[in-house]
């Protein structure tokens, strides 16, 4: 089983708390909104250290950022 992250609902969490990518960029540490808006948009991967803080950060329960894909198995 594979897991990827959630990134619609991180999205979607920070549009409803109203947080802007600048916001986001400064908790996290980057150097700028970009930084954030491609890890967003799946361009660039969020590191390990950033998802504790950015489940505090937007109210989301860590588990809940992972999606559970499942890979078929050819069989014969």
């Amino acid at each position: 089983m594979n897991y990827s992250l959630n990134l619609q609902l991180i999205k979607e969490q920070r549009i409803k708390k109203k947080l802007t990518l600048e916001e986001m960029a400064h908790c996290l540490g980057l150097s700028g909104k970009s930084d954030y808006f491609k890890r967003e948009n799946g361009d660039t991967k969020f590191k390990t250290t950033e998802l504790p803080i950015l489940s505090n950060k937007l109210g989301i329960p860590f588990e809940k950022f992972f999606n559970h894909d499942v890979e078929k198995i050819e069989t014969k």
